[in-house]
């Protein structure tokens, strides 16, 4: 990150102290007139007292065209030009910028501390006129806030292009709280198209961010390094808290061709934040030129980060590179804490449906969840360089299973004809309870394992033609009586049968708002599941949702059943 340039300080230094002079003198005029008009200089008679009420002034509204001109007064009739111009003005609560809808402007907006609103007081920047004004950063960043209560809306954002000269990212908040930004797109930029750092209490809502490279939506925060791992920082202020992303669009944003270390080319990254929802986001085509080999992109995914809740989002046909790995749908990382993942819907991205990872270095990874969500044949590129990947996808790198461990995957329904539905890849870890889910796949639909998980409740079946394999065991029944999984003091609760779902099992939804549209991942009320599911309440002391993938009571009848759809 950059700060923002110092003529733009120095002219609002200029606007604030020219202010202070018009208003010393306006108050200096008004005593004046006050001594001059002194009511005891009348004829002796006290004049009865008349209240005034203040009338509030109206908002200011400042306007910018194409067409104005940097001496005009800045009203609708006689705008200003440039974002130079505007940039050199303080705002004040409750004022509001109109770009001209439809037109260009070059260069950085820039609110800094000066330009905040107060409470029910945002400042605002959108357009007026026809359609959406653009700015373009060219090479630079297009949107640079650092205030607190804004607004940004219907205004897009611009660069020269990942590969083209941009070398920055698109709309860039830096420590900026209380705002808003709504209907804006963001597409061009070397880095990301949206990034967070360290913010407070900020919404995005239908922001598209596509062909950007590092990420379309970045939240991130400071960070710490002791004793060879990342933590929070000292400063509680300085992660970013309390972030909602809704209804966001990330789409083609490739890959960062300056991060040769690192993955980039993800949709949207959360990290270094406390406190996050991302609902009703749809990431698709991300990753596909991440200048790399090694770990990659993921649609959507956090790390490093408490309490985020991804809900009734859509990440499919991601990638990565053709030398790297992951290119999943969705992840919680290395160091993520009481997240959760549900109603989600993931399909044909060429690493896992769910990645569930922990990686050397990173803080504690405890206490998460994925349920009532989708996998359609994820993980297309199976075995790749040696890493293979699942629906479900586990890795401890750390080593330990004290800083992996307590996660629940419940009520999920699974459906692989390429790869495993879950892939264990290596390390240790402590009490993955995996939980009444519908499994349907060929070949071994359970790869690897880990004295840590635990399989109860789950139904399996094969697809047409094929048979099913669990962890090198031939049959359920072997797999349970050689390892002890789904099974309860010595009785066997996991179901081989068909489901009977009401249809065919693939997919080409793109719009989160229409997943409970699909019927055909229904139960038919004559299922051989009905009521086989466990009561994860009774008996594991788990916190469960009060609805099921379609809006249903999660809990109707003598007992659950598996997958996402509860039978009446």
């Amino acid at each position: 990150m950059e700060s923002y340039p110092i003529q733009v300080a120095l002219n609002k230094l200029k606007s604030r102290l020219k202010r202070l002079i018009t208003l010393s003198c306006l108050f200096i005029l008004s005593n004046v007139v006050a001594c001059c008009n002194d009511p005891l200089s009348t004829d002796g008679e006290d004049p009865e007292p008349k209240p005034e009420t203040p009338e509030a002034a109206p908002a200011k509204g400042y306007y910018l065209s194409r067409e104005g001109d940097d001496t005009n007064p800045g009203t609708r009739e006689k705008p200003w030009r440039s974002l130079e111009k505007l940039n050199g003005v303080d705002l004040e609560p409750g004022e509001t910028v109109y770009l001209e809808g439809g037109a260009t402007f070059p260069g950085t907006l820039i609110l800094d501390l000066l330009d905040s609103g107060s409470k029910g007081k945002a400042v605002t920047i959108t357009s007026y006129g026809t359609g959406p004004a653009t700015i373009d950063g060219g090479a630079k960043e297009a949107v640079i806030i650092k205030s607190s209560f804004f607004r940004l809306k219907g205004v897009n954002a611009r660069g020269a292009g990942r590969k083209e000269g941009n070398t920055s990212n698109g709309i860039e908040l830096q420590k900026a709280s209380d705002g808003t930004l709504e209907q804006v797109t963001v597409e061009g930029f070397q880095h990301t198209g949206l990034m967070l750092y360290s913010c407070h209490n900020v919404e995005a809502v239908k922001v598209v961010a596509k062909n950007n490279g590092f990420c379309g939506i970045f939240v991130t925060g400071a960070y710490q390094y002791k004793q060879g791992r990342y933590i929070f920082p000292d400063i509680d202020a300085d992660c970013s808290k309390n972030i909602t992303l809704r209804d966001c669009l990330v789409e083609n944003n490739a890959g960062d061709p300056s991060v040769t270390d690192n993955s980039s080319g993800s949709g949207i990254l959360v990290e270094m934040t406390k406190g996050a929802l991302i609902d009703h986001c749809v990431a698709t085509n991300n990753g596909w030129d991440m200048p790399r080999g090694g770990n990659g992109p993921v649609g959507i995914w956090t790390h490093s980060s408490d309490s985020v809740t991804i809900q009734h989002c859509i990440s499919y046909r991601n990638k990565t590179s053709p030398n790297g790995h992951d290119g999943g749908g969705f992840a919680l990382d290395g160091g993520v804490t009481n997240s959760v993942i549900q109603y989600c819907l993931s399909y044909e991205n060429e690493g896992a449906g769910y990645g569930l990872y922990q990686w050397s270095g990173a803080m504690d990874w405890n206490n998460n969840t994925v349920r009532y969500s989708i996998s359609i044949n994820d993980a297309i590129e199976g075995n790749k360089d040696g890493i293979g990947y699942g629906s479900f996808t586990f890795w401890n790198g750390s080593g330990e299973h004290k800083q992996y461990r307590d996660c629940f995957i419940h009520n999920n329904l699974i459906y692989n004809n390429i790869s495993p539905i879950t892939r264990y890849i290596g390390g240790n870890n402590f009490n993955f309870g995996i939980y009444n889910n519908i499994f349907i796949g060929r070949g071994e639909i359970i790869a690897g394992s880990s004295p840590g998980y635990r399989f109860m409740g789950n139904t399996y079946w094969n697809l047409t033609g094929s048979s099913i394999y669990f962890g090198g065991y031939g049959s359920l029944q072997e797999w349970a009586n050689a390892t002890g999984q789904e099974k309860l003091e010595g009785r066997l609760l996991g179901t081989y049968a068909d489901p009977l779902l009401n249809g065919h099992l693939t997919i080409s939804l793109t719009d989160p708002y229409q997943m409970g549209s699909l019927s055909g991942f229904k139960l038919q009320p004559t299922s051989p599941v009905k009521d086989k599911g466990l009561d994860l309440q009774t008996l594991f002391k788990l916190k469960l949702p009060v609805q099921d993938f379609f809006g249903n009571p999660a809990f109707r009848g003598i007992a659950p059943e598996p997958g996402i759809h509860e039978l009446e």
